[in-house]
């Protein structure tokens, strides 16, 4: 016996089902009271979140990994340019640790490890308000010692990306929390 195709009333009813649900899960989502952590909203007071993330000074991290991390960190807090008045400071230091991870008989290296801490100060609203963050990245090592440089040198910067991500996730949130608690 061969299929019939579908009647277009059935074709309609289903749409209308599936429209109906859409239309149900939006309005529950905008119930529960979600919103954007980096937009405005329609409660939004004098300032949002990325404004408050542009006012956001970064300061000098030291050695060549802390040159990377502020860079990435001017890029996700100041896109348009340094604030030239800033009304907050974010200071940061960075912990890079290495270890081996893959040892062969023979003691030769197989496979590491970077660890990558930061903790970094928000001074903000005549306080400082402390922040972690971390990321790990393993590599493969090399005999060639140009090679496993390279190597080590892109596992950190993975995990420098990873970390500058994570912060401004979290001082976002921050800023928010703080304009929801003051109404």
């Amino acid at each position: 016996m061969p299929k019939t195709a579908p009647s277009p009333s059935r074709n309609a009813l289903r749409r209308a089902v599936l429209l109906s649900g859409a239309a149900f899960a939006l309005c529950s989502l905008a119930g529960c009271g979600f919103q954007p952590v980096y937009g405005t909203s329609s409660h939004d007071t004098s300032r949002d979140t990325t404004l408050d993330l542009a006012a956001t000074k970064i300061g000098i991290i030291k050695d060549r990994e802390g040159q990377f991390l502020h860079n990435l960190l001017l890029d996700r807090f100041n896109p348009s340019g340094r604030p030239v008045k800033p009304l907050y400071v974010l200071s940061t230091e960075l912990d890079v640790t290495s270890r081996d991870l893959g040892v062969q008989l023979d003691a030769t290296t197989t496979r590491a490890e970077v660890q990558v801490f930061a903790y970094a100060t928000l001074s903000a609203f005549e306080e400082t308000f402390q922040f972690q963050s971390r990321a790990v990245a393993s590599y493969s090592t090399s005999e060639s010692d140009y090679a496993a440089l390279v190597a080590e040198r892109n596992a950190i910067e993975r995990s420098l990306r990873v970390i500058a991500d994570d912060l401004r996730l979290q001082i976002a949130t921050f800023f928010e929390k703080r304009r929801l608690v003051q109404g």
